[in-house]
């Protein structure tokens, strides 16, 4: 295990613990997230090393990376992936109507597929050799298996990550490839979860959101705000991810009691949704949308 000493965003090395919660996909081990009480902070610690973090995402709970359907919890997942996908198609072209696009992350490629039939220069980075190799064969997409950024040529008019910056090792020096990487008009959207939604809080060790240890850092908007602010980033849109409040509370559920209970996992969700619409909360995820400094 690696024990961080400093604050990821302040560099401070005051921390108080936040949470214990187990890996309920893999292992079942219990892992602590500590918060920073400078700049309140969140992260895993301690964390497994490089080379042991391999072994915690082999998992048959990682949906998003194969295309299977074979019963209603999977088809529902591929149904709303869809209406997803459109709605950040739907984004991303409310600031370019074509141009390049970076989807770090891309799994089985759907996503970034939409933009290569609608003529955008498309790139994919999938670490999964089970989603990279559909993502290559089914849809014909130019995807690299490394994610060291610094390996990644040019510039991109639009850089992606769905739920990945929570997953990379290096916060910081990820951040700062993004800013070069970017041109200067450019956007960078990042989409995580936010420990400070009300199904975070409802669920608390439970939370399905935290996914320990693989995810290695809890960001809520302020926290996000600070650290690209620290690298030459802007935050100008914020948006919730309303779908992802009920799949969160299905899989707390299951967490919690050993079953999806969906009528419950709606009912909070549903609360979520409204708390995120409502107060300061926020959504169980959003998507930050970033541009850099003028």
């Amino acid at each position: 295990m690696k024990t961080i000493k400093q604050c990821h965003i302040c560099k401070k090395i005051d921390f108080k613990e936040h949470i214990n919660s187990i890996d309920y996909s893999v292992s079942k081990e219990e892992f602590t997230i500590i918060k920073c009480i400078n700049c309140d902070f969140h992260f895993t610690n301690p964390r497994p090393t490089d080379s042991e973090l391999g072994k915690y995402y082999i998992s048959d709970h990682y949906i998003s990376h194969n295309n299977t359907s074979k019963n209603l919890f999977e088809k529902t997942y591929k149904f709303i992936r869809n209406i997803a996908i459109k709605g950040k198609y739907k984004l991303v072209t409310s600031y370019f109507k074509t141009g390049s696009i970076l989807d770090i992350g891309c799994g089985t490629g759907e996503f970034l597929n939409t933009f290569k039939i609608n003529n955008w220069i498309t790139k994919g980075i999938e670490p999964s050799d089970i989603a990279r190799k559909q993502a290559v064969e089914n849809l014909g997409l130019d995807v690299d298996e490394s994610t060291d950024l610094k390996n990644v040529k040019g510039e991109f008019d639009v850089i992606t990550m769905w739920h990945v910056l929570e997953h990379v090792t290096e916060l910081n020096e990820t951040i700062e490839q993004l800013n070069r990487l970017t041109t200067k008009t450019g956007k960078v959207i990042i989409a995580v979860p936010n420990h400070k939604s009300y199904d975070s809080s409802f669920y608390k060790k439970y939370w399905a959101a935290y996914d320990l240890p693989i995810h290695l850092y809890h960001f809520s908007k302020e926290t996000i705000k600070i650290i690209f602010e620290n690298h030459g980033f802007s935050l100008i849109k914020t948006k919730g991810m309303k779908f992802d409040a009920f799949y969160v509370s299905i899989l707390s559920e299951e967490h919690k009691s050993e079953k999806k209970n969906f009528i419950k996992a709606t009912c909070v969700g549903l609360i979520s949704n409204l708390y995120g619409l409502f107060t300061k909360r926020g959504y169980s995820s959003s998507i930050y949308v970033f541009e850099k400094l003028k």
